[in-house]
């Protein structure tokens, strides 16, 4: 008798990118945005990605997708490939990316509200502001922009993946419980 399992493994980049498209598509933002946004992450031009909910013209919800790209060169070189069927990860996607990327979508679509998103680019690239300025309409923002202000000081839950150390997720909200 042959018993037969499957085994997915990616490299760590990847991987990154699956976490960081899944997170967006979670979120409600469209495949457009999406893929001038992974570009980026692909690049490794960007470091952080929000998404936010706003009412009055005040944040009040953001999700936040952070990649530390000094971290993983760190680890790259250690392991440069994962699998993405460990324990509690779906479909490769990791348990914190889920559940926050669900948990920000489900609250959007019950409010009928429209997922915004925001960008960091690593510090290279902000201290050039010339290529910064090109970047920022690759991967769809408008250079300058600002995020709205918050409604309230927000309160945050932040999680570092544990099987890609590399990524951080967070949740933020200004809401009173």
């Amino acid at each position: 008798m042959n018993t037969f399992t499957y085994t997915s493994v990616r490299t760590r980049a990847e991987a990154v990118v699956d976490q960081v498209d899944m997170f967006l598509q979670y979120a409600g933002i469209h495949e457009s945005a999406r893929s001038k946004i992974l570009k980026g992450v692909e690049q490794q031009w960007l470091s952080d990605i929000g998404v936010y909910l706003v009412v009055n013209g005040k944040r009040f919800l953001e999700a936040e997708i952070s990649v530390s790209w000094d971290v993983y060169s760190d680890l790259v070189k250690l392991t440069p490939t994962i699998r993405t069927d460990l324990p509690g990860w779906e479909d490769g996607i990791a348990p914190e990316v889920r559940t926050i990327g669900r948990r920000f979508g489900i609250k959007a679509q019950d409010l009928k509200l429209p997922a915004h998103f925001w960008v960091r680019f690593t510090k290279a690239i902000c201290n050039d502001s010339s290529r910064y300025r090109q970047l920022c309409s690759i991967v769809g923002v408008s250079y300058g922009s600002r995020v709205p202000e918050w409604e309230y000081k927000p309160s945050e839950k932040a999680y570092i993946l544990e099987d890609l150390q590399e990524v951080q997720i967070a949740l933020r909200s200004s809401e009173h419980d």
